[in-house]
């Protein structure tokens, strides 16, 4: 069964201040679709360290949402990108969908 994003860390980071809660999540929410827009551009045009350092962006976000299996894979496939290897790259898209989902309907 895999793992499904969640704002624990963010419960804990807030500690009970749900404003403050709200603003860092209105900032992932803002951030995500970029830095995921950025991603598929420099994947496309072949830009792979363009490409490892937007991964790493967005490996400190997949952190955040309580996904440290897909922080694994995205480090990971960080270092596979500056490699030119593109092994994990299904895998990381579905992350990366997984999250969209979610931030949509949170």
């Amino acid at each position: 069964m895999r793992k499904l994003p969640n704002l624990f860390k963010f419960d804990e980071i807030s500690d009970g201040d749900n404003d403050f809660k709200q603003v860092m999540v209105s900032i992932l929410k803002k951030e995500f679709p970029i830095e995921k827009q950025s991603f598929f551009d420099a994947f496309e045009s072949e830009k792979y360290k363009e490409c490892a350092e937007v991964v790493h962006k967005l490996k400190h976000k997949i952190h955040l949402l309580g996904l440290e299996e897909g922080y694994i894979l995205s480090a990971n496939f960080e270092n596979q990108l500056v490699n030119n290897s593109f092994e994990l790259y299904e895998d990381f898209v579905i992350i990366l969908e997984t999250i969209e989902n979610f931030l949509k309907n949170i």
